[in-house]
């Protein structure tokens, strides 16, 4: 940091509050908001002529898993194309996977290493606290901000692996005191992820005292939910029962009802064409615990694909065996009977699963193919080749879901006042991109643009400011005085989302600027990929 001031000057300020815009001026100093002013500010300073241009904070995406990716230093790649469409700041570890909350010198760390979902970010774990992982951070320094969760899952496996039996009294307490740690050094709150091992293997007791804790810290809950189709391998199908989507829901709200603990739900889907009509009763159920005083909210991504791993279809016992489990005929047989009935009723099918990263050698060259065509060129059945998948890669291929929500409901989670944006991507090192890394907040604005359904300054309120607030990011997500120069600018009139289905990694239009913390790291819509002008927001 410098003392140097910058002025922008001219453009027009829309400040993350959800005010109304106006034309005005900001200045820059040592990395801080020295003054933001409607009319012009004169200071003896460099000028940056922002006329005809969005002057707004910078873009926190607060449902990312960049905390496995931020430590390469060396492969700024992975979070270039972030930086190119407006992030400034990464809210990492959610779904359980977090890179706080492990157990130091733990007998499973190689296997958490090639478990890992984001095992090509982060090769080889070289911390345990989020102290050392904060330090190690600092000393290599980060292309953004980051505020970071402390991951359930991550925790658990840290302490007994995939083991599926209920912990002991001991182990309760040392995952208790790991998500503590973490939280005390500085983690925003505790994540789950239901649908992934080892968090498909909690009990309602051991959920209900990380929740107690994470409440007694005045932290944050993120919930990655059990089901989110109307069915699912979470629970049994039952002929005209509820929708699984729907329990899942009611369960994680009741959570929140019990211990008083402050709710996130993650990424709002609805899997498969037969589950989107659930969706008026989705957010029914949230509007009525909100209006019963439940401090709850989601958030969504800007697209009807979503990623994953490619066991997220798998249910529990079948993963409590796993990898055994992969190869056994009984049990193979049962899950193919599963899969087609749970297909049939939700409209959803292996022509909607779109491998992104095989993390395989012989099946590489599959990426960015549908699973169903990929088996009629290998000769196999759909089933026998998704297993083929799923062994091979040791469950870690990486995928696109399809059909995991509506046009309609992405506009109405958009304008949905409890629903904030995040992007839920990743880089892969190979293969096929999700989109929403490359495009996801100038879709959000090209569609308020485009479709009018929301306002300028309440789509960025609920990309920066709103996100801040939620996780208690106080000095950033809004521009004010003495805050942190996170800032991106930004036309109005040309910003747009580039990506195709085919073309799924194509930088966006109309970002000009981007800085984080007073550093210009994006100019004339380019990233400069060795500054490192990021921060641990602890």
């Amino acid at each position: 940091m410098t003392d140097e001031r910058l002025l922008l000057k001219n453009g027009t300020i829309v400040d993350g509050t959800g005010a109304k815009a106006y034309t005005g001026d900001l200045l820059i100093r040592a990395g801080k908001i020295e003054a933001v002013s409607e009319g012009a500010i004169s200071a003896d300073s460099s000028v940056m002529d922002c006329s005809g241009k969005i002057v707004s904070p910078g873009f926190i995406d607060m449902h990312s898993h960049n905390d496995w990716f931020l430590p390469n230093a060396d492969r700024p790649g992975f979070t270039t194309p972030f930086t190119e469409q407006g992030i400034t700041t990464f809210v990492g570890g959610n779904c359980g996977f977090a890179a706080a909350g492990i157990l130091p010198d733990s007998p499973y760390k190689t296997f958490i290493e090639d478990n890992n979902l984001f095992q090509s970010g982060t090769p080889e774990l070289e911390w345990a606290s989020l102290a050392e992982y904060t330090g190690l951070l600092e000393n290599r320094g980060i292309t953004h901000n980051l505020a970071t969760l402390a991951g359930h899952g991550t925790a658990r496996a840290s302490i007994r692996g995939w083991d599926p039996s209920p912990l002991s009294g001991d182990e309760m307490n040392q995952l208790l005191g790991l998500l503590e740690q973490a939280m005390d050094e500085g983690a925003r709150g505790v994540s789950f992820g239901f649908q992934y091992a080892p968090g498909i293997f909690s009990r309602a007791e051991e959920i209900k005292k990380i929740a107690g804790l994470v409440r007694s810290k005045d932290k944050l809950l993120t919930v990655h939910l059990k089901a989110y189709s109307a069915v699912s391998a979470t629970y049994p199908v039952i002929p005209f029962g509820k929708a699984h989507n729907l329990i899942a829901l009611e369960e994680a709200i009741n959570l929140a009802k019990e211990t008083g603990v402050r709710l996130q739900l993650s990424h709002q889907i609805f899997v498969g064409s037969r589950t989107w009509k659930t969706f008026d009763r989705a957010m029914a159920l949230i509007d009525r615990a909100a209006a019963e005083g439940v401090d709850l909210m989601t958030d969504t991504y800007a697209y009807h694909c979503g990623a994953s791993i490619i066991t997220v279809l798998l249910p529990e016992w079948f993963m409590a065996k796993a990898p055994q489990s992969y190869t056994d005929k009984t049990m193979n047989f049962r899950v193919r009977l599963l899969a087609a009935l749970s297909f049939r009723l939700l409209g959803f099918g292996f022509e909607d699963i779109q491998i992104a990263s095989a993390n395989h050698p012989a099946l590489n060259r599959f990426n960015g193919m549908f699973l169903s065509d990929i088996a009629r060129e290998r000769g196999v059945s759909p089933f026998q080749n998704y297993m083929d998948f799923v062994r091979e890669s040791n469950g870690t291929a990486r995928v696109l879901m399809h059909r995991y929500t509506s046009p309609e409901i992405v506009d109405a989670l958009m304008t949905h006042p409890l629903s904030m944006y995040m992007t839920d991507a990743w880089a892969e090192p190979e293969g096929l991109q999700n989109p929403a890394v490359y495009g996801c907040f100038p879709r959000f604005l090209q569609m308020a643009r485009e479709k009018r359904h929301i306002t300028l300054e309440a789509a960025v309120h609920k990309m920066t400011g709103a996100s801040a607030a939620r996780f208690g990011l106080k000095d950033r997500g809004t521009l004010e005085k003495g805050k942190a120069a996170d800032i991106t600018v930004f036309d109005r009139d040309t910003i747009r989302d580039n990506t195709t289905l085919e073309q799924t990694d194509r930088q966006p239009s109309g970002i000009d600027s981007v800085f984080i913390n007073g550093i210009r790291v994006v100019e004339n819509g380019k990233a400069d990929p060795a500054l490192r002008p990021g921060r641990v927001l602890v």
